[in-house]
């Protein structure tokens, strides 16, 4: 039998609860309860009875169901498949978003810098957005 998933290196699984800040490499997948801060230049899977509270900042975001409440910042991609409920803004390069998700808040796409320019001292108040991102210059 050919596993055609790539390996997860870290699992909360289901009836798992989790407060606190979360680092990892590669892939995870939360299937349980999580609240607190997730931080990974990885992968996270949130599974169908998936609760999240507290922001997210990954490569790729993956959302198969399951509830977030708070900012998603990915670097490269965000999925949310059908049945996901997601209330919070969205900052990412690229977004899929399936019929049958809930969605409320903002998505800003475009280029997305590294994950931790968000949470770094602003150069001045002229040049950083009111929710502390830098403003990106101009490609005339």
């Amino acid at each position: 039998m050919q596993d055609h998933e790539p390996i997860i290196h870290a699992l909360l699984g289901a009836g798992t609860r989790y407060e606190g800040k979360l680092f990892f490499e590669g892939r995870a997948r939360i299937d349980g309860v999580f609240e607190g801060e997730v931080f990974s230049d990885g992968v996270l899977i949130i599974g169908e009875e998936a609760t999240i509270k507290g922001a997210i900042r990954v490569h790729t975001l993956i959302v198969r169901g399951g509830t977030i409440e708070g900012d998603i910042h990915a670097t490269e991609l965000v999925e949310l498949h059908a049945s996901a409920q997601v209330r919070g803004d969205i900052r990412t390069q690229a977004l899929f978003m399936d019929k049958g998700v809930l969605f409320d808040g903002s998505c800003v796409m475009g280029e997305v810098h590294d994950l931790d320019e968000p949470t770094g001292s602003p150069r001045s108040a002229e040049d950083t957005s009111p929710d502390g991102y830098r403003d990106q210059p101009s490609r005339n």
